[in-house]
């Protein structure tokens, strides 16, 4: 599932950061604090949550959540803190701390923000749907009980005299139907990268011939496999937080992930790194600068 976020806050630079991380995360609006607004933007794009980035408390913000909360229209829709301890603190003592359901202390990485957003809405919405079944049971016995109209008998019109039966024409011969064309399905790539020029490269490379999906940390890795069927993923070693050779081992230790093929990218050249990617045993290892003709080459014998 991906989750829809409503995103705002006085910290632009981190909105715009958080914004630009987003594609196969989440799906994104942003929106102004103004009730009226968020009133609008919750009825039309029904977020999961809604995130905001602040960097001070202002009277105009603190009375949109109280309209907000005491709405009951929307007060079930999370709001989500990335903010200092002392916003936090200076909720806490004017008796509002209740108007946030999830804080995020900075200073934090988008790629923490996109993955603690994540973990924190897979329970809340995960509780929210155990609740679903009963429902739709008492639904079920409530159509039930609804006393079916009666059928009245519809009377019958007097048969006019049978006309002459004319001599049958000849059969035409039966018109074929033509299956209609449809090419086989193309097969999903993910591309993994921190580089967002690479990322881009790569996606308008293969594109043309393959689905694909891109990320810029290893942390959405596991999340985009649960959601896509990939047949094969493009790996770089050197990520921030959580290295190639990290996700590697994560995803071979999945038995439900542990046959899809994986293509190292990397560009180091130190003897450790290289002999630690070696004995991973990767389908496939190729050095940046990227040569695109052998990178195709070695998909394609890859899937």
């Amino acid at each position: 599932m991906t989750y829809k976020l409503l995103v705002n806050g006085s910290n632009l630079s981190m909105v715009k950061e958080f914004l630009g991380l987003m594609e196969n995360s989440f799906d994104c609006l942003s929106t102004t604090d103004g009730f009226g607004d968020l009133c609008k933007h919750c009825r039309l794009f029904e977020p999961n949550a809604i995130l905001f980035f602040v960097d001070r408390l202002y009277s105009g913000l603190v009375d949109t959540l109280h309209q907000f909360k005491s709405d009951r229209r929307y007060n079930s829709i999370p709001v989500i803190f990335i903010t200092k301890e002392e916003v936090i603190r200076e909720l806490e003592i004017q008796g509002d701390k209740g108007l946030v359901d999830f804080t995020l202390y900075r200073p934090i990485s988008s790629d923490n923000i996109i993955l603690r957003t994540m973990g924190y809405l897979d329970k809340a919405i995960g509780s929210a749907e155990d609740v679903m079944p009963q429902f739709a049971e008492d639904t079920a016995v409530y159509e039930e009980a609804m006393p079916a109209a009666p059928v009245q008998p519809v009377p019958e019109a007097p048969k006019a005299p049978a006309a002459p039966t004319p001599a049958p024409a000849p059969a035409a011969p039966a018109k074929q139907e033509q299956p209609a064309a449809s090419g086989p399905a193309k097969k999903q790539i993910l591309v993994v990268d921190d580089d967002r020029n690479v990322l881009k490269m790569l996606k308008t490379a293969l594109e043309e011939k393959y689905e694909v999906t891109s990320t810029l940390n290893g942390l959405i890795v596991e999340k985009v496999l649960a959601t896509k069927k990939i047949d094969l993923i493009v790996l770089d070693y050197e990520m921030p937080i959580m290295t190639g050779a990290e996700v590697y081992r994560k995803i071979k230790a999945k038995p439900e992930y542990a046959n899809i093929p994986i293509c190292f990218l990397t560009g180091v050249s130190d003897k450790e790194k290289v002999m630690e990617i070696m004995s991973l045993r990767p389908d496939s290892y190729l050095l940046k600068p990227l040569d695109l003709e052998v990178l195709m080459t070695a998909i394609e014998n890859l899937i």
